[in-house]
């Protein structure tokens, strides 16, 4: 959690509040009476609980100004409810702006978007973890306060960006690579539970999943091994890429989790600012009961007034509809005995390209028997200039990978994948985009991904995004 007041939290969750906000940003300052809008999406599990994360905060604000701010240029957002104690919301760098008239619009990301270069050490294997970090920081200009343990890494992850090395050191850890409010580097360890409950009456929706999630087995890919520790199903499986990982941490790793059950939850509530992605704290229902939950996002968004969304983001089961109409059902049948599936998906909004991966479309189903195969294709317009990264997933297991280059106009990408040997039951395929390099965006209705299932049933979720 942020460290804020006693009377600042007081304050933030009482009814009627008074909010104001200033943005200091490239030596201009933005207070109320030029500010429209900002949109704060704070982020440590892109996807769903994990660890060894080290995901890049997004800061996007509107203002009346006809000026200019420079790519790069320092930007520092504060609420304060009483004009006396400013918030910070953290230290983020302009990345792109739009300027029209007098109005202008700013895309920032903290420090972590800028570190997709390669990590060149200037140390030698084998090595201490904290020294790995320090070198990092010390290149870097990042300041760090988080204590690592002095375990000795066998070899450097030569290869990997530094934002990567970043993620391997904290999931040795057992924690999440971040920048906090103040712009410093912190491992957030997990689970941690601060004690802190979230009230009912600071919510206005909240949903949750009816069982808890307990994290039981840990998979380790190394890149020379597999590390296989614990016991569990699917939906109390971590299963991450670390190449700093040894045996002996992961059996550590999985004792610590071994009695903390927590829940999968999306509230839709007040903006308390001093909650933070990483936190684990207890929601309450209205019943008064209390659940604990891992804070996996928080989209701020104020506009006079400030609301926000949490993420409890865990694996899950997604139940079939109760009741079908005769028709559907009849369908239904039909394709299941047919044994094969055709399923299409395209893009509802307007997708900035950015440095972390984004969903593109996700296929959820079931298959009827072991070894059945999927064919999907992706085609979309990218408008922008640089290279983008596309990967596709099965169960999560990554399947195939290519990179593109938009030349500055529309152009048209198409990629293909192809799976066998799917298990029996449920699956999940799904697409990932990320900028390596330019700006990109793509269109709505721009992008559309088909697959094709044989020996699939039962109902399909499509995620249009």
């Amino acid at each position: 959690m942020v460290n804020v007041s006693e009377k600042f939290k007081e304050l933030s969750m009482s009814n009627g509040r008074e909010i104001s906000c200033k943005i200091v940003a490239g030596g201009e300052t933005f207070s109320d009476d030029r500010l429209i809008e900002f949109d704060f999406n704070d982020v440590v599990h892109q996807r769903r609980f994990t660890i060894g994360s080290a995901c890049a905060s997004r800061f996007t604000f509107s203002v009346r100004y006809s000026g200019e701010l420079e790519v790069h240029d320092e930007v520092r957002p504060y609420i304060s409810f009483d004009g006396g104690e400013w918030c910070p919301l953290g230290v983020f760098y302009v990345a792109r702006r739009y300027v029209r008239g007098k109005y202008a619009s700013i895309i920032c990301y903290d420090k972590m978007y800028s570190l997709e270069t390669e990590y060149v050490p200037r140390i030698y294997s084998p090595a201490k973890i904290k020294d790995i970090l320090d070198d990092i920081c010390q290149k870097h200009g990042i300041v760090c306060d988080a204590n690592i343990e002095a375990s000795e890494a066998v070899w450097i992850p030569y290869g990997s960006t530094v934002r990567e090395v970043l993620g391997f050191i904290a999931g040795v850890a057992c924690a999440n690579a971040k920048f906090d409010r103040e712009g410093k580097l912190s491992i957030k360890k997990c689970p941690q539970m601060n004690g802190f409950i979230l009230p009912a009456k600071n919510c206005m929706h909240q949903s949750r999943n009816m069982s808890a999630t307990k994290i039981g087995r840990l998979i380790v890919d190394t890149g020379s091994q597999i590390i296989n520790i614990g016991r569990g199903g699917e939906l109390s499986t971590i299963e991450i890429y670390n190449p700093l990982m040894t045996k002996s941490r992961a059996e550590d790793i999985i004792g610590i989790f071994s009695d903390i059950p927590f829940y999968g939850a999306d509230i839709e509530m007040q903006g308390l600012l001093f909650l933070e992605a990483g936190d684990c704290i207890y929601m309450e229902d209205e019943d008064s009961n209390i659940y604990p939950i891992m804070v996996s996002e928080i989209d701020y968004h104020y506009d006079g007034g400030l609301t926000a969304k949490l993420y409890s983001k865990t694996r899950y089961y997604t139940e079939e509809e109760a009741y079908q109409d005769d028709l559907r059902n009849e369908l239904e049948q039909i394709r299941a005995s047919l044994g094969s599936f055709c399923f299409k998906s395209e893009n509802r909004f307007y997708m900035p390209l950015i440095s972390d991966d984004i969903e593109a479309a996700s296929f959820d189903f079931e298959t009827t028997i072991s070894g059945s195969f999927a064919q999907g294709d992706v085609n979309f317009t990218v408008d922008g200039k640089g290279i983008l990264e596309i990967k596709a997933y099965v169960n999560d297991r990554r399947l195939r990978t290519a990179v593109h280059e938009a030349t500055g106009e529309k152009t048209i990408v198409h990629f293909y994948f192809l799976t066998d040997e799917l298990p029996k039951g449920q699956n999940n395929v799904y697409v990932t985009i990320r900028a390596v390099d330019g700006i990109m965006s793509i269109d709505s209705g721009r992008l559309t991904a088909v697959l094709v299932c044989r020996g699939t049933a039962g109902k399909t979720l499509i995620s249009n995004l």
